[in-house]
């Protein structure tokens, strides 16, 4: 330590004697932002495949958009200066920020195919909760490169030890003024409108791959903020919601043959059907109890609204009926939305008399689930830690299905004077699957000439979570069958597994044609965001399952179960039907729509369902009040 101090007494007197040497530590201080914006941007493009590439084309096909990211580097490094006087931990700040930032978003996009979105800040609170899913990432070896760099630039602002000179009072002054700069320049609509002089609109784009990849890290990450606020949407008013949703009345005799039968809703993590992948074979059938379950009940594909994660949207519309196409893009509606009594299917059974939990076997504080889900009526949500069912392991991360059967035939078997909604979240097919199971736990041999060892290894471990999560669902199932009292079950994927990076192994086998989601094909969209589904009930509902062997939207899944089972009709339940006879997907994020209708009535459609789903998350809830307490 003394020796560090020695050779800053001899820098500092040499500065002092050197006029040049001054300038060139001075110059070194000012180029460090212009480093950072640099440095920033390429960490982020090594989620892509020419990381160099994408940052030429950033300074010479877009360089307003790297100046936009230069100022508010500038403006951070600056309030941080005035604030810590020392431009060494000024520097410091700086540069942890901005590249722990863009570390998040790499690390992101490569576990879910989805960039680092400001609201996601809001997920810093279950930090903890990610280092399980960190620890299968491949660590590109010019990530260490630059971070070293980062390193020894920041060493070398240590041993010159450059100080502000000016007054404190100065200082003081200018870092409040400087941090209200920067809040101005990133959240206040009136200045954003200067992003035009950059050659940016202030608003975010609605590709977000593009925006990311064009724009560089900051200024992308910036113009989402344009999202934070959301407007009311056009004709949004009590008379006109009254007006236009007068169709969907319930009718005199809505739920007369209605039996009660307990409803058990599963989502199960990650649930797709792997032998679809061209050329690979398996020693046995990864999903056998789908199947047979699926040739004698309602069974389908469910067009997700996320890929390889973002579990939240696609069971906020199963739940709720409500869309996120019309939220921002990575959207986590519980923590950015829901913070009063919303409608949901829980709160409508439970309108019923019914007994409403949720169970999930990992941390319930994940999302805000906790917070949230006594606002969508449940009586009760369960993490891990406060299930009744033993915690089941195997060489996996997580508590395996076997407990999620287990808790929800204990919760079954209790007395409920009406009956039971009980919506179960799994965990155990969660990836990532490199190497995330010990060989000897693999129970299905997978084989391949196209595929790479990584590609098999993550494919055997893939199968054998599903294959896990297919026999608990035969478990349920037979457990159901047997049972006295009605009980209905649906049972469904949220999104296909990430696999790998440059979505392998889908492009080696062929499955898609690009690694660019923009490029794929109608067939490819719906083959990469579809996942199986199926209904069963032990008992004759009386009723026909509308959608059998359709494609459908994940909100249209629980008012078609509704439909089924006889329950008492809403609004909603009736709009939703209606929009699953017109066009029963609709995914804007991916150009996906049923073509059984024309573009006109289509929105049509999209724009009631928004106006619907603003109305109850965000409006006055004009639609929804009877429903609420």
């Amino acid at each position: 330590m003394q020796k560090i101090k020695d050779l800053q007494t001899k820098i500092q007197t040499y500065l002092q004697s050197n006029k040049i040497a001054a300038t060139a530590m001075w110059a070194l201080v000012l180029l460090y932002p212009i480093y950072l914006t640099l440095s920033c941007n390429f960490l982020s493009f090594c989620s892509a495949e020419a990381p160099m590439e994408l940052l030429k084309a950033l300074l010479t096909q877009n360089l307003g958009a790297f100046l936009l990211g230069l100022i508010i580097v500038y403006l951070f490094f600056g309030a941080m200066i005035c604030l810590c006087r020392r431009i060494p931990l000024a520097a410091l700040l700086s540069g942890l920020f901005f590249t722990i930032m863009p570390l998040v978003d790499l690390f992101k996009t490569n576990i879910l195919k989805e960039h680092f979105m400001p609201w996601d800040l809001l997920l810093a609170k279950n930090a903890d909760s990610f280092t399980t899913f960190l620890t299968s990432l491949e660590i590109p070896p010019v990530l260490w490169a630059v971070i070293a760099c980062t390193v020894i630039y920041l060493v070398c602002l240590l041993l010159l030890r450059p100080e502000l000179p000016f007054a404190w009072k100065k200082r003081i002054i200018g870092g409040p003024i400087l941090l209200v700069c920067l809040y101005l320049f990133t959240i206040n609509p009136t200045v954003r409108e200067c992003y035009n002089a950059f050659g940016l609109s202030p608003k975010a784009p609605g590709d977000q791959t593009k925006n990311y990849t064009e724009n560089g890290f900051i200024t992308a990450f910036v113009l989402n903020f344009s999202s934070l606020s959301m407007g009311a949407p056009e004709n949004y008013s009590e008379k006109y919601l009254e007006q236009a949703f007068a169709p969907y009345q319930p009718s005199a005799d809505s739920g007369k043959d209605f039996q009660n039968p307990d409803i058990i809703i599963v989502l199960s993590e990650s649930f797709w059907d792997p032998t679809v992948l061209n050329g690979v074979t398996y020693s046995d059938d990864p999903i056998k109890n789908y199947r047979r379950i699926a040739e004698n009940h309602p069974s389908g594909k469910m067009v997700s609204c996320t890929f390889g994660g973002g579990t939240v949207r696609p069971e906020f519309e199963i739940l709720t009926g409500m869309t996120t196409n019309m939220l921002p893009s990575g959207n986590v509606p519980y923590q950015q939305y829901v913070f009063d009594d919303i409608f949901s299917y829980a709160r409508h059974f439970k309108n019923q008399g019914y007994d409403t939990i949720g169970i999930h076997t990992y941390q319930k504080t994940f999302y805000e689930r906790d917070r949230a889900y006594p606002l969508l009526g449940f009586d009760d949500f369960l993490g891990e830690y406060d299930l009744h069912a033993e915690h089941h392991w195997n060489s996996g991360s997580y508590i395996t299905d076997e407990t999620v059967t287990e808790e929800i035939i204990y919760q079954l078997e209790q007395p409920h004077e009406t009956g039971l909604f009980l919506q179960a979240i799994t965990m155990e097919n969660h990836g990532l699957y490199f190497d995330k199971y010990e060989p000897f736990d693999w129970d299905i041999s997978v084989s391949s000439d196209v595929l790479t060892e990584r590609n098999l290894n993550v494919l055997h471990n893939y199968c054998k979570g599903v294959s896990d999560s297919d026999a608990e669902l035969g478990k349920l199932y037979d457990y159901v069958m047997n049972r006295e009292k009605p009980t209905v079950v649906l049972w469904y994927g949220d999104h296909l597994p990430t696999l790998g990076g440059d979505f392998e192994p889908y492009t080696t086998t062929g499955n898609i044609s690009s690694a660019t989601a923009s490029e794929w094909t109608t067939e490819e969209k719906y083959g990469m965001f579809s996942t199986p589904y199926v209904i069963f009930s032990n008992y004759d509902t009386g009723h026909d399952y509308r959608a059998e062997g359709d494609a459908v939207s994940p909100y249209l899944l629980t008012a078609l179960l509704c439909d089924y089972i006889g329950a008492p009709e809403t609004v909603r339940t009736n709009f939703l039907l209606d929009l699953y006879k017109n066009c029963p997907v609709i995914s804007p994020y991916y150009e996906l729509y049923s073509d059984t209708t024309d573009e006109a009535t289509r929105n049509q459609y999209i724009k009631l369902h928004e106006l619907l789903t603003y109305d109850d998350l965000i409006g006055k809830q004009y639609l929804t009040k009877e429903y609420l307490p």
